[in-house]
């Protein structure tokens, strides 16, 4: 039953993800005899299950560098009310920088929990009609039950309707009340602002850093507007997932884009810099690989967790399918924690690493068949870090 769950989690993270997802669930499924190689076992990178993607959140890749310059942009839909520095001041952590006029925010704040409000008493009128509709069908002829069905069924995709609505609403507010709490922009490290410029510039104040880390994630176009200045964040070591550091956004850089070829495809995707201040850097270096990932304020899971569905005999002797480095597949023990029956998943205490690649469960697996890194590709065989794609945005 575990196995399944496991399987119907992948297919509805198809859905939930759309097209993009396409690339990272259809793997499970490569190896059908219409691929060009159907002999061979697909197995794909244990970091890239486990980190890319979540049903508790989103993580990215990113990289510890040092902050020798901290640009600190104004949001050119919002009005500065008040500057706190000049050129050449000290500043610490801490210490305001500028502050945002906030009227008009609260107004559409308080606009947007009308609306929800108001979306709340629409599905709960929907609901109680497509209630009362189905009382009455069962009442009702053959003939007569086609109408009230077309009835219901038209009464529930408004209800998808207005749950959407809702939903953007709540994510409306969200990014509000952050901005609201952050109306006062204060600086994320020691140093001496350098520069005051017109808040429509690239930078809006430029602090020369004491020597401070930060996180530079790059992130895709797609996520990019899913963050927020000011926003928590968990950061995570990828060598070690039970180091975990905590951090807040500092700023976006929607202005200098990358874009990237991807391996699945000829197209190309854009990713944005995003950069992320470290409450404390104890333990990092530069240059360090990390994962950050959106603070959702539920408790912090530490450890490696991989979806049931890779897992065979999970409740006797677990194992997985695992590349044994010769490009070969092998079955490899592996040791369970806890399992969380909300995210149908099981902490791995050891067996397998973030850097061993493994293979969806299919009964004609047998230990000694070949492998492959991509359907119909062999090229990403023996891929360094840096080549291998990143986790996914």
């Amino acid at each position: 039953m575990k196995k399944v769950i496991g399987i119907l989690i992948a297919m509805i993270l198809v859905f939930a993800i759309g097209g993009a997802g396409y690339f990272y669930i259809a793997p499970l499924f490569a190896n059908d005899d219409t691929s060009a190689d159907a002999s061979k076992i697909y197995v794909q990178s244990v970091d890239e299950i486990v980190n890319g993607f979540s049903f508790t959140a989103n993580r990215y890749s990113g990289v510890v560098e040092t902050q020798e310059l901290v640009k600190v942009d104004a949001d050119v839909d919002k009005k500065i009310k008040e500057t706190f520095v000049k050129e050449g001041d000290s500043v610490k952590t801490g210490d305001k920088l500028f502050e945002y006029d906030i009227d008009d925010m609260k107004i559409q704040l308080d606009q947007d929990k009308l609306d929800i409000a108001q979306a709340e008493n629409v599905i709960k009128d929907y609901n109680a009609q497509i209630e009362a509709l189905e009382k009455e069908k069962k009442t009702l002829s053959a003939n007569k039950q086609i109408s009230i069905t077309n009835q219901i069924e038209g009464l529930k995709l408004e209800v998808k309707k207005a749950e959407y609505n809702k939903e953007s609403l709540e994510k409306s507010i969200k990014k509000l009340e952050i901005s609201v709490k952050n109306a006062v922009v204060k600086s994320t490290a020691n140093g001496t602002i350098k520069s005051v410029n017109d808040a429509a510039s690239d930078s809006y104040i430029t602090i020369a850093s004491d020597g401070d880390f930060r996180i530079k994630a790059m992130v895709s176009e797609l996520n990019v507007t899913d963050f927020v200045e000011g926003e928590d964040m968990i950061i995570r070591s990828r060598i070690d997932e039970d180091l975990i550091w905590t951090g807040k956004v500092t700023s976006i850089d929607t202005a200098k884009p990358t874009t990237e070829n991807s391996i699945y495809s000829n197209e190309t995707t854009t990713k944005y810099p995003v950069y992320i201040s470290i409450d404390d850097t104890s333990g990092l270096l530069i240059g360090q690989h990390v994962t950050v990932e959106m603070n959702s304020g539920d408790e912090i899971k530490q450890g490696m967790w991989l979806e049931e569905g890779y897992i065979i005999d999970a409740d006797s002797s677990p194992y997985v399918w695992k590349d044994n480095g010769n490009g070969i597949i092998e079955k490899c023990s592996i040791e369970l924690g806890e399992y969380d029956e909300t995210l149908g998943k099981y902490e791995i205490k050891s067996g397998i690493t973030l850097d061993d690649f493994i293979a969806y469960p299919e009964d004609r697996i047998e230990a000694g068949m070949e492998i492959t890194y991509n359907a119909g590709n062999d090229d990403q065989a023996g891929m360094s870090d840096d080549e291998m794609p990143d986790n996914m945005d």
